[in-house]
Formats: C-alpha cells, structure tokens, sequence
C-alpha cells in the first residue's frame, strides 16, 4: 500500500492546495466575501461525490484502481482548464441589476461547474479508498491528513514564484502523481509520471503563466491594466504597479503617482513622485498636499510633532507616504511595518529613485511585519504612532472567510497603541466610522488606569463628502488650545466633528468617552457600535439588518460617511458584504439534506436496516462540525500569539491535520477500536481542552514579546495534543462500520 498511501497523500495535498489557490484568485477576480462563498460551495463537492458512491457503490476488485487512476488524470486535466475557463466566462455580479443579468448568471453557474469539477473527483477517489479499504483506515486517514497539512502550508513559499496560476501546474501535477501511484499498469504509471514532471516545469518556462483575465473592473483595474509596469504575488496580496503619469498624458491630467494595485483594485496605495527636497515639499504645506499624499491630513501628526526630533511608528507603511510625511518635519527616526513585503520591496529597489528614496533613507526602517507583532517584540516608546487605512483584500491573510477579523481595531489593540507611546505622545488613526473606534478607544484608555478621554480626542471628517477615512488623533497628554488651533489651521479643508473645547458641537454624546458603553445606546444605534476586543475582533460588523441607512440622524449617531459605506454595499439589493453569509448558510442546510438524506432514501446503505444507523449519522455529523468549529475558533484565538494573520491562519490548519493524521496513525498502535478503549480519544478531547482553556492566556502573556517563529512553535505545540485525539473517533467510526451494506462509507466535505 505504500505507493498507493502516496496516493492518497498527494489528492489530500491538492485538494487543500486548490481550495486555498482558488479563494486567492477569486478574491482578486471579485472580492473576499464572494471568494469564501464560491470556494465554500464548491467544497461540497466532495459530499456529493459520498452521495454518488452511496447511492451507485463501486464493488471492490481489481477495477477499482484503474478508477482511481482515471478519476485522478481526470482532475489533473480539469484543473488545468480552470485557467481557460475563468478567462472565457467573465462574471461581475453588478450586471445582475441590468439587462446583462442573464448572461452574468449563466457564466457563473457555469464557473461553479468548472471549480465544483476537481473536487468532486477529489471526494469520489477518497470515498473510493476509504470504503474499500476500510479495515486500513486508520493508515489511510493518516496520509490523507498529513497530505491536506502539507497542502495548507504550500501557498506561503510558491505563491511569490509562481503565482497562483503557476499553482494551478503545480495541482494538477500533484494530481498526475496520484494518478501514477494508482494505475497498475507500467506504461499509464510512467506517462503520467512523464506529463507531471512537464507539469511541475511549465510555470518556471512560460514568462505569461503568472496573469488571468480580471473580471470586475475595480477602480477602473480593467480599463487601466494597458498602462500596468508590472505583476508581482506577495503571499499576502496580488500587486499591480499601474503608471498613472502615463494615464494622466492620455487624460490631459497631472498625475504624480504610480498606482500600487492590490488584488486587482480592490484595495490602493500610491507611490508618489518625489525628488528628495524635503524642505521645498514642507514649504508648500498643506496647500500643495495632495501632489505628495492623499491629502493634508495624512501629516498633521508630523505636523504637530515637527523639530522636536520624533520617534514614529507607521503601521501599514504601504508606499510610503506616512514615511515621508514624518521626515518632511524631521523626525530623528521611522519605523514602518508593512503585512505585504513586496511593496517595502519594490519601494527599496524598482521605485527607490521615483519616490526620493524614502524607505531607504539612513532614517528610515521599513520591514515587513505585522503591527501588534512588533509592538510586543520592541521597547520602544514613540512620540507618533501613526495607522492610515488598514485593510487587507485576502481572505486567507485576514485570518479567516466569512467575518473579516481587525485586530488593530480592538480595546487591546488601544492598550498596546497607549502604552507604547511617550507621555506627550500621538496616536493617529485614519479609518472608517470613528463613532465606534472612539467607544473602542474610550474603553481601552479606561482599562489603562487613564481618565478624562475627552480631553485627549480630536476627531477631523471630509467637509460635505462621503468620508470613509477621517482623521482620530488621541494624546497622552490633554489637547491644548494652540494645538487645536494648529490642526484646525493645517486642516481648514476639513470639518472638526470632535472637537475638546467644545463638547457641545461634537457629533458625539457623553457616553461614547466613558467606558462600559451603555446597552440602550448599542441597541438604539442603528449599526455595531460595542467596542471589539481580541476575542471578537468583528470591528467591520457593522450591520444589524438588510435596510438601509438614513442619509443623516444625529440622535442615533447616523451621519452622511456611516450611511454611504454601508448603503453603498447594496448594490445589488442585497447587501454584498453580508450575502455570502445567507447564501452560504442556506446553501449548507440544502446540501446537507442533499448529503444525508438523499442517501439514507436511494441507497442500498440507506435502505437497509441496521443497528445503530442513526447514532453513527449524527455521530460522524458531530465529528465533521466539531473539527471545523475547533479550526474556526483557534484561528481567531491564535491570531493574537501569532500576531501575522496569514501565518496563525497556516498554523492552526496545519496543526490540526498534522495532529489529527498522527493520532489517526496512533490510534492503531494503542489497539484502540469500536469496542475496546474508545472512550480514550474523547477523554483526551475533553481534559486536552480544559488545558489549553486553563494554561492559554499564562503561555500567551509569557511567549508575546518572543519572535515569530518561536511563537509560531509555542502554537503548535499547544494546539497539538488535542488535534492528537481529534484524529482518532473519525476512524474509529469507520471502523465500526465497515461491515454495515456497501455505501455506507463515504468521504464528507
């Protein structure tokens, strides 16, 4: 069984691979919440493969692998038309409001045929081998789960060299090995062999192998992709550098910036013309801001700190501006941490010159990081602490599919911002709904033995627009009138809506800079106004129903930007960033009937009467529920120890299957089956858990200032002992029914 376990291994690898490649491309060809729906979906597949074989049983003989081989080579080959296919049935899901809606509809039906496709393949070659070699299951888990462990770590190091279509090869050569390892015959195992080797080489030989077709045309990315300089894969985002000077020849604009495009427009940072002159540039402030930044009030810290030989941190360093902003007014040092690496990269090198140089001045340390991270690992107390706009556009690198975590935007996030800055120092925040980061801000400054909050807040908002952006600066020490006058002057373009010396005119009320945010307010306002904390870090959560907002309502705190963010998200009637959720829960109850009764009705296992049929369905629906619902939590749980999202996210999965395969192997050795010892796993679940629950929040306080990797390695090693017993009930399970009517074993999603 050796050759074939490598078998079972590599469509493991590949399954994992492929669903994590494709929410990568999809999040770029459409949006994150659309990318967890779609992969989620389709990940059904491998239910309905069980459903299949349930219902149509496949009898054990020497036919079995050559279906084995077939199924595979089938794979290898759909998964390579994806490419193709994806460019070929463009979907943008805002032609469903007009008349294009029925073509729109027909391309992505049949877009999720074409990704449904390899996993289901996928589904019917597992559920082959596991039913008839049940008595070996124990084996056959193992590799199954250390090959999906491996896939789930894969993405990090060849997305960069590869990018995602390269990836694609890569699948589809894993899926001609398993094939080979299948096939019982010499010739079909060396030509398969032959085609995957060619298949692993093809996407280090063909220099356009990196790009797909966009979809949408976010921001304009379609219309502009003409003018693009260059295509890069960080494992956190796609970036797109797009020469906007070029745009601007074309247009008779002025453009002075190049537009760095992450994951095809969905999310946008600048790299800006600059020849170095920093006095020149501070002399023409803020008039002449918007040739330099987004606009003035991206350095009104700066400003504020200016000659006094600052110490700044930039959180999300992007394409520098926060950077230059700071040495306009001669900070003695930067430091800037930035989730996507290729743009600190790129900034370094390809456009160090375009951009006076800024991330390599000898005052300059521009890293990539993530924030929280690098507050912990570091001393350092700054006089600027400075975040503008922190989002990520992929799924996989928030840290999760469905809700979006914002871990810069909970109480401990405010914690840590306070007590990593001087005693007169600044934190500035540009980011949406400020309503709910002053509750979050109020109850953090709280927490840190602080009072007063109000004394310490200003608040800036777009005069007359939609702004999704205004400026929160919070001081250590109060606000006085010569700095409010200041910053009132340097941002005349912009409206005080928090203002300390007149509390009368703020937008807000009392309780929004006291703690313990009162529950009447929470449930009068119309959107999520709790503030978030590190166990529910939902800080974009922000709808309580499909309505839509009023324009403006003072007394439940509704103002133009609030109602235009969340308003503008029903552009198809229903709101897209919450669609996925409805859909994919309707759709799971659907498949779930599909998945289980629909066998239970037409099959022979189904039909049949025998012991225990119902306790050993809701036995392994428990089994699949828990394991996921385990995954899910640690995720978010781990997301504060890791700190870099992409990285807990890698973690947790690879744990869990790593564990769980080991244990399944284990579980063999200790001898333990259906009627003897079987209560060991479940007790190793529950004293594993109580564990972790009672020695978590020690190990975290202890290991948080470490390294990554030595905090990556404390994860693992609390996370191990009860994936170590989640490995073993699934095949003992199996076990228990492997002499029950043909069918009855089938693998599940």
């Amino acid at each position: 069984m050796n050759k074939q376990a490598f078998g079972i291994f590599s469509i493991a690898l590949t399954s994992l691979l492929l669903e994590l490649v494709l929410i990568r491309i999809f999040d770029v060809l459409w949006y994150p919440n659309m990318a967890y729906m779609i992969i989620t979906l389709a990940v059904f597949s491998f239910g309905l493969a069980g459903v299949y074989l349930s219902i149509r049983p496949v009898t054990a003989n020497n036919r079995t692998w050559i279906w084995l081989s077939s199924a595979t080579l089938l794979m290898a080959v759909l998964t390579l038309l994806i490419l193709p296919a994806l460019d070929r049935l463009p979907f943008d899901y805002m032609d469903l409001n007009n008349e294009g809606a029925n073509h729109a509809l027909r391309n992505f039906f049949l877009i999720y045929l074409v990704i449904c496709a390899p996993f289901f393949l996928a589904g019917f070659s597992l559920s082959l081998i596991f039913s008839h070699y049940a008595k070996q299951i124990r084996r056959l888990y193992f590799w199954d789960l250390i090959g999906a462990a491996v896939g789930s770590v894969l993405l990090i190091p060849l997305l960069p060299k590869l990018g995602t279509v390269g990836i694609l090869y890569v699948v589809g050569g894993f899926c001609l090995i398993s094939s080979a390892c299948f096939a019982q015959n010499k010739h079909w195992t060396r030509a398969t062999l032959v085609l995957a080797l060619i298949t692993f080489i093809a996407p280090f030989g063909w220099s356009d192998i990196k790009t797909f077709s966009p979809h949408m045309d976010k921001r304009n990315f379609r219309t502009l992709q003409s003018v693009s300089e260059g295509t890069w894969w960080d494992p956190i985002s796609k970036v797109d550098i797009i020469d906007y000077e070029e745009v601007g020849k074309i247009i008779g604009q002025d453009y002075t910036f190049k537009w760095i495009a992450y994951d095809g427009g969905t999310q946008t940072s600048y790299f800006y013309r600059f020849n170095g002159d920093y006095e020149t540039l501070r002399a023409s402030l803020p008039e002449d801001a918007k040739r330099h930044f987004w606009d003035s009030y991206l350095a009104i810290s700066h400003y504020l700190k200016a000659d006094s030989g600052a110490q700044v941190l930039v959180i999300g360093s992007a394409g520098g501006q926060e950077t230059k902003a700071a040495l306009t007014y001669n900070a003695a040092h930067v430091d800037g941490i930035e989730l996507v690496g290729k743009v600190v990269e790129l900034g370094k090198t390809v456009y160090a010159d375009y951009i006076g140089n800024v991330m390599t001045d000898p005052r300059t340390d521009i890293r990539r990081g993530e924030g929280r991270s690098y507050l912990r690992s570091t001393s350092k107390q700054y006089d600027i602490i400075q975040i503008n706009s922190n989002h990520t556009s992929s799924s996989i690198a928030a840290g999760s599919g469905a809700m979006q975590s914002a871990y810069l935007q909970t109480v401990e996030a405010y914690e840590e911002f306070f007590s990593s800055l001087q005693d007169d120092g600044i934190l500035h925040i540009n980011h949406h709904i400020y309503p709910k980061m002053v509750a979050t801000a109020a109850q953090a400054w709280a927490n840190s033995g602080k009072q007063n909050f109000r004394d310490h807040v200003m608040v800036f908002e777009a005069s007359g627009l939609h702004d999704n952006l205004p400026t929160f600066l919070i001081k250590m020490t109060p606000w006085t009138t010569q700095e409010v006058a200041a910053t009132e002057a340097f941002m005349s373009k912009f409206s005080f809506v928090v203002n300390p010396f007149n509390p009368d005119e703020s937008f807000l009320s009392e309780p929004f800079f006291k703690p313990d945010f009162p529950k009447e307010l929470i449930d009068k306002i119309p959107y999520r106004i709790a503030p978030p904390t590190d166990n529910q870090p939902f800080f974009n959560s922000l709808r309580k129903s499909t309505d839509e907002l009023p324009t403006h309502e003072s007394d439940v705190f509704v103002n133009s930007s609030i109602s235009g963010l969340l308003n503008s998200q029903r552009a198809t009637g229903i709101p897209i960033d919450v669609v996925h959720l409805i859909v994919t829960a309707g759709a799971a109850l659907i498949f779930a009937f599909i998945f289980t009764l629909v066998p239970l009705f037409f099959s022979r296992a189904g039909k049949t009467k025998w012991k225990g049929k119902g306790s050993l369905l809701i036995y392994f629906s428990c089994l699949g529920a828990g394991f996921i619902i385990f995954e899910l939590v640690f995720i978010q749980i781990f997301m504060k120890l890791i700190g870099f999202p992409l990285y807990a996210y890698t973690t947790v999965f690879f744990t869990f299957l790593f564990g769980a395969g080991v244990g399944s192997l284990m579980s063999e050795k200790l001898r333990l089956v259906e009627n003897r010892k079987w209560w060991a796993p479940f007790a190793g679940v529950i004293i594993s858990t109580l564990l972790l629950i009672f020695y978590q929040q020690y190990l975290f306080d202890l290991f948080l200032q470490f390294d990554t990797p030595m905090r990556i390695f404390v994860s693992i090693g609390m996370i191990f002992p009860l994936a170590f017993f989640l490995g073993m009930p699934f095949p003992l399970g199996i076990l228990a029914v492997r002499f029950k009517p043909q069918g009855t074993v089938v693998s599940s999603p």
